[in-house]
């Protein structure tokens, strides 16, 4: 999820006539300061964030690269969690193309073989079904609601926000998005059975 800072206006859709050439021209960055967030979520708790950014702490592009060097971040903080059983766990992503390159893959097939739900892979899965994914039906909208209703006026204090707002949500609430995406998967087959 890329979150923005915002209050940027593209200058080129700015037109100022006047008589008289202005004394002061302000001048803003084309693209919004931003930070680019990686969370996992389960029954457990939630992993992450993680951030993508180079070593200037700047927010950088997803790659293939980037991303599986992420993911063994996420593999170690797994690995920490007591009560977690690594191979036991499922991981579920959508199809965008760093998380679909046969380089991600092959890595996340390693650590969890049968039990990876992307493109490309079995069981298939629907890169489009958003509202099937417990941190597009959940979560993004949870931590916008909440972290700009703070007003972060930089990237440190957005980064900030974010992670607080994560540590904050109830073990009660990731329970019941959990059990309500197994509701949602179990709707599908039912329709499906209907069809």
């Amino acid at each position: 999820m890329a979150c923005l800072l915002s209050g940027h206006v593209n200058s080129t859709n700015n037109i100022f006539w006047g008589s008289t050439p202005p004394e002061h021209c302000l001048q803003r960055p084309l693209d919004s300061l931003k930070c680019t967030a990686w969370v996992a979520i389960s029954k457990h708790g939630i992993v992450g964030p993680f951030w993508f950014e180079d070593d200037n702490e700047r927010s950088v592009t997803i790659i293939t690269e980037r991303y599986v060097q992420m993911l063994g971040k996420f593999w170690t903080a797994l690995g920490r969690r007591r009560g977690v059983v690594r191979v036991l766990q499922w991981f579920q992503q959508d199809g965008a193309s760093p998380r679909s390159s046969n380089e991600s893959l092959a890595w996340l097939q390693q650590r969890f073989p049968d039990r990876l739900i992307s493109r490309r892979c079995d069981p298939q899965w629907s890169p489009h079904s958003t509202d099937l994914k417990p941190l597009d039906f959940y979560i993004w909208g949870y931590l916008k609601y909440r972290v700009y209703g703070n007003n972060p006026q930089n990237v440190p204090d957005l980064k900030a926000a974010i992670t607080a707002v994560i540590r904050a949500i109830p073990r009660e609430e990731r329970g019941r998005v959990v059990e309500n995406f197994a509701c949602r998967i179990q709707m599908c087959l039912q329709r499906r059975e209907l069809i």
